[in-house]
């Protein structure tokens, strides 16, 4: 904690010993020549000296949470928290996002420990009128093993505390019963809890991951359960309007807007403390007071314009909403408020006025024997100079940079947003970011966002198109039990054409697969014994093999190349991968180890990066880009547009700024000069790093010695353009990078013509984008940009044709005539669009109104709204893309596709499956809709849909897939398991289901026969029952018989069997004439049976062992496993 390593030094400062004082003078006070950081340190001083609440409020919540951080670098996580507003407009028909919800109650169960804190927040959050704190505190839980709680009654306190009832638990407020396990995730825990109960009592309890479901070891010895909304159904007054309603339908959406309606008494977060343990510190007040008469405003505004549809009983007024100026007023009363800010304010009372001993510090822009000269002229002065850092290793690196102008200052780990000087105790705090004119980023607490993989886009709903092997495309409907073969079998229900119905058995999932094909695409479903499906599949698999041959001749010639080896990691290299200020996700980490061993492999690289917008690709291209400079080779950046040349060009800069790498940037943006300047330091080897469009590819562009080529976007370059980087990357080290992504199971045959790696993990902090489809109307319009502007955001509105562009941008002018709005688009002069954009990364403007520009353009963390207009005529890919530039930090993004009045459901039906895929990482989904088909088109080199949309994408990409590994070893392509006459059959006497009070979710347990049918050894299953018996419980009896038919499922293929039986008393191997075993084999594995043996050779071979009549079936099973081992292993060993 930064404070107490400063503390020594500011108990020096008499200005700051005198601020409690300042507190009991009965006066006002302003205290100005406070910056940003200076205001932080000041609240930390009060709270350190008073031991009291001290809620500093600030004009919104951007401001709000650069203080909390700053808080958070000074006292730890612990003492310092963030109150988030809710993000929802007043009287809006809407919640809080969860992860709003969970850091607020994190917030308010902080309160309630009775510990003092520092508090952040803003006006908005401050003035809401919120149900008050005891009625919170009265429904707080305290679990622990030993304690009696009907699991049911658990259940129904907690969806009444505003959780979720769910299958399985898979983000925070999800609450799930399966028998006697209860699943829980609340906060103040990161983790979800797994209670296992026996009757009423709690037995054990243990923390589990969201991701595996499964749990973790160790005992959890309690687990508190706060509430997840701030009020519960409980709670409700019984004569409110809407009683009836709530009993019946639980929460619902914008239920934050009604409390005066629910409950009796209302307070504001001001009023959880007591008035004589609170201190108010107000950042700015005039800017605090201006947004709250824009509140006030708006509030009422809203309530005038809601009167029209609903009735005064139905809606809170507006003093029930938000407070009243005479309740902001009465916290400002001296004795226990300050008012701090940079510049001196005429505030609306009178204040007596006192300048802080502060001072800003001046920013070097990298400039380090001026720093140097500063830091020894303050030595002399007897001021102590400290430079902050995010981490050791960039601290390391600037002693060692320091160390040339013989410089040697203290450094200190936790970085403040801006330094200054306390000019009455000699301290001087520099920030790294400032030193070198950066910009600081955050790092945020857990908001609770799902860490959340890619789903499994293999996974079934009833109403899906499906492609059996055998007998071609048909609608899944759903699972059934039925007898087959006399057991009691549960069956994916397939529907034909002429309402045909096909059971498969779970056991045979695989060769069922989800039939998925260009857009909009909805295929003929086969009829059932046709000749047409078995036609088309001849065809598909003719189009794959030649396919299959021309990639592994490629691969081929890739590995008899010889290319550049680079040299291993320096320290140099070390360093500036741990100076990344956010932590790797696992996928970063492994792209970038499977990245650099490329690189230092002689054979030249050539790697797809693949990943959804916003998973830090750059950051590995960063680190392979220094890797190849560092063994003295220059690195090429390509990209498709000037805005991304730009953004690649800041973003490399501010990366490698601390080290002696000079990067050029080539485009439209450049002078002639400048780049007539960068082409001949090219030449010569004096620019390392060069990032451009494709005028990279220009003919006067000579490289001296180019070791890597990194390629973003690699699918918007033409065939020329290929064909010139062809010639430029003969032997060199190239990366591709993407975000359109390659489904997974396309890489095993892609990774024959390009290695892939995957980033499929999102960064912790993101939230998913919001995506709302409306009619284009203009109450929808103001209101979506003026919730971004209300949390100090900037919006996108996207009109993509330039002829009505600013038309459109004086309609919005008339209806926000306070905002402001800039106009970008493709046609303007480039040097204008280059400062419009320019303007709006500095927040000179609030609206960018533009063309598609924006679709692989800059990147824009404050930027989290964005307006489509006539979003029914871009294309789902478009659309994602284009979504993809809000939510690029960790606060709710919200996307809103405006469509005109008569849209076609067609249309609409397209835009809604966007809305599905609001999660992150879900680039793989939609690109199914749209992108795959492409992206695979254009890596495969080939025009696939034909065949893609004969046999749909999935099994197109197993068939894909066989036929390489047959083309590699030089064999003929058969599909395996060609007809249902040559597959393997197991016959036996038990169930083959789970039962559905086992696993009661369809799509939970067809996802369980899946993965149990990709099993192929026993250590899986092994390792698959103690996830099961985690997750729901003992294993009943069929659960247990299911697990050893797949034992024997495995042994029969290893053995090689067609057929295997184990029923009345007799274990019956069946053998296909084409492949019999060798004759030593049978003989030894015979004179291991000691059970009678009789054999029939008339079509294959058959082997009989019969068991003893009185033999329990169960050891017949067991008996018949050991049997099929001793098979398996007879004759191998030698003699």
């Amino acid at each position: 904690m930064l404070f107490k390593e400063l503390r020594p030094i500011l108990d020096g400062s008499p200005f700051l010993a005198s601020l409690p004082s300042l507190l009991q003078s009965g006066e006002r006070v302003q205290i100005h020549h406070l910056n940003q950081s200076a205001r932080a340190l000041v609240a930390a001083r009060l709270w350190e000296d008073t031991q009291k609440n001290v809620l500093i409020v600030s004009q919104d919540d951007i401001i709000a949470e650069d203080i909390w951080d700053d808080l958070v670098a000074l006292l730890g996580a612990g003492n310092a928290h963030y109150l988030p507003d809710y993000e929802i407009l007043p009287y809006e028909e809407r919640s809080p996002h969860y992860s709003i919800r969970a850091t607020r109650m994190i917030c308010v169960n902080h309160i309630l420990s009775g510990k003092p804190a520092v508090y952040s927040l803003s006006i908005r959050a401050l003035m809401r009128w919120l149900p008050p704190l005891s009625s919170i505190a009265s429904h707080v839980k305290v679990l622990t093993p030993g304690l009696e709680y009907p699991p049911q009654q658990l259940i129904l306190d907690l969806v009444n505390m505003g959780f979720e009832a769910q299958y399985q638990v898979g983000k925070v407020f999800q609450v799930a019963r399966r028998g006697g396990i209860v699943d829980i995730f609340s906060p103040p825990d990161l983790k979800p809890v797994r209670i296992e109960f026996f009757g009423d009592e709690i037995i054990t309890m243990r923390y589990f991951s969201t991701n595996t479901q499964r749990s973790e070891p160790g005992e959890v010895p309690s687990y508190t359960i706060i509430p997840a909304r701030e009020f519960c159904l409980d709670d409700i007054k019984d004569s409110s309007p809407l009683a009836a309603m709530l009993k019946t339908k639980g929460f619902y959406e914008g239920i934050e807007n009604q409390y005066s309606l629910l409950l009796d008494e209302l307070s504001t977060f001001a009023d959880y403390f007591d008035p004589q343990q609170r201190i108010m510190l107000f950042n700015n007040y005039i800017y605090i007071q201006e947004e709250f008469e824009q509140l006030a405003e708006q509030v009422l505004e809203q309530y005038r314009r809601e009167l029209k549809s609903k009735t005064k009983a139905k809606l809170s007024p507006p003093d029930k909403v938000m407070a009243d100026e005479a309740y902001l007023l009465s916290l400002t009363r001296p004795q226990s408020s300050l008012f701090l800010s940079q510049s001196e304010f005429v505030l609306p009372f009178a204040a007596r006025g006192l300048k802080a001993p502060f001072e800003s510090q001046p920013s070097f822009n990298g400039d380090l024997a001026l720093l140097a000269d500063s830091i020894r002229q303050m030595e002399v002065q007897g001021t102590n100079p400290i430079l902050l850092f995010d981490n050791p290793s960039q601290s390391k690196r600037m002693h060692e940079l320091l160390a040339d102008y013989a410089c040697s200052p203290q450094s200190l780990i936790g970085v403040l947003h801006e330094g200054f000087q306390v000019l009455d105790c000699g301290l001087a705090l520099w920030t790294d970011h400032e030193i070198f004119n950066r910009y600081k980023r955050k790092r945020y607490a857990p908001r609770y966002a799902p860490g959340e993989e890619i789903v499994d886009y293999e996974s079934l709903s009833p109403g899906d198109y499906v492609v059996h092997v055998d007998h071609g495309i048909g609608v899944f409907e759903g699972l059934k039990i039925i007898r087959l073969d006399s057991q009691d079998t549960e069956c994916l229900v397939l529907r034909y054409a002429g309402d045909d119905r096909v059971y498969v058995p779970t056991y045979q999932l695989k060769l069922v697969s989800k039939y998925i094909a260009e857009e909009s695409a909805s295929p003929t479903l086969n009829k059932i014994g046709s000749a047409k499906w078995q036609h088309t599949k001849r065809k598909a698999t003719e189009q794959i093999e030649l396919i299959a041959a021309d990639i592994v001749k490629l691969y081929a010639e890739r590995s008899s190349r010889l290319g550049i080896a680079h040299k291993p990691d320096t320290d140099w290299q070390r360093e500036m991968e741990e100076s990344f200020i956010y932590e790797d996700t696992p996928d970063q980490a492994r792209s970038n180890a499977e990245i650099k061993a490329d690189m230092e492999s002689p054979a030249p690289m050539e790697r797809l990066l693949c990943g959804d917008v916003g998973f830090g690709k750059t950051e590995v291209a960063i680190r392979a880009a220094f890797k190849a400079v560092c063994s003295g080779y220059q690195v090429a950046v390509l990209v498709p547009t000037t805005l991304l040349a730009e953004q690649h060009w800041r973003v490399f800069r501010e990366r490698l700024a601390k080290y002696p790498v000079r990067i050029a940037m080539f485009s439209r943006f450049r002078s002639d000069k400048m780049i007539s300047e960068d082409m001949a330091g090219l030449a010569s080897g004096k620019v390392d790093i060069a990032i451009g469009t494709h005028r990279l590819l220009s003919r006067d562009v000579q490289f001296k010695k180019l070791g890597l080529l990194i390629i973003d976007e690699e699918h918007r370059f033409g065939v020329r353009h290929k064909e010139r980087l062809r010639k430029l990357q003969s032997n060199v080290d190239t990366l591709y990078m993407s975000a359109t992504p390659i489904p997974r199971t396309l890489n095993m045959a892609l990774a024959k013509l390009k290695e892939i790696s995957l980033m499929q993990t999102s960064p912790k902090e993101r939230l998913p984008i919001r995506t709302i489809i409306t009619p284009r109307d203009s109450e929808v319009i103001k209101d979506a940009i003026r919730r971004e502007l209300d949390r100090g955001g900037q919006v996108f509105f996207i009109h993509n044709r330039v002829q009505t562009i600013e038309t459109v941008a004086e309609e919005l002018r008339q209806l926000l005539p306070d905002v402001r709005f800039a106009v970008g688009h493709a046609q303007m002069q480039e040097r204008h669009l280059e400062d419009v954009m320019q303007a709006f990364v500095n927040r000179e403007y609030q609206v960018l109104i533009s063309t598609t520009i924006v679709e692989n353009g800059i990147d824009i963390p404050n930027a989290n709204t964005i307006l489509i207009d006539r979003a029914d005529t871009f294309g789902l890919a478009q659309l994602y893309q284009m979504r993809g530039r809000v939510g690029r930090s960790n606060r709710r993004a919200y996307a809103y596709l405006l469509i005109p009045k008569g849209t076609t459901n067609v249309a609409r039906q397209r835009l809604e499956a966007l809305t599905q895929y609001d999660y992150l990482g879900a680039g793989f989904q939609v690109a199914l809709r749209d992108l795959e088909l492409r992206g695979a088109g254009t890596i495969l080199g080939t025009k696939q849909s034909g065949i893609i949309q004969a046999i749909g994408f999935n099994y197109y990409n197993s068939l894909l897939g066989g036929a390489i590994a047959a083309a590699e070893k030089g064999e003929a392509f058969a599909p395996e398991d060609e007809t249902p006459k040559t597959r393997r059959r197991l016959i036996t006497e038990i169930d083959l289901y789970f039962p559905p009070s086992f696993i009661e979710d369809d799509e939970q347990r067809l996802a369980i026969y899946r993965r149990l049918s990709e099993f192929d050894d026993f250590a899986q299953i092994a390792d698959f029952e103690d996830e099961l018996r985690d997750r729901f419980g003992e294993l009943p009896e069929k659960a247990a018989w299911l697990l050893m038919y797949f034992k024997l499922n495995i042994l029969s293929k290893q053995a090689g069997l067609q057929n295997c039986h184990v029923r009345h008393n007799t274990l019956t191997l069946e053998f296909r004439p084409d492949k019999l075993p060798a004759k030593e084999k049978i003989l030894a594995f015979s004179a291991q049976v000691k059970y009678e043996l009789r054999f029939e050779a008339t079509k294959g071979l058959k082997i009989f062992i019969s068991f003893p009549k009185e033999m329990e079936y169960r050891e017949q099973f067991e008996q018949s496993l050991q049997l099929l081992e001793k098979f398996i292993s007879a004759g191998n060993q030698k003699s």
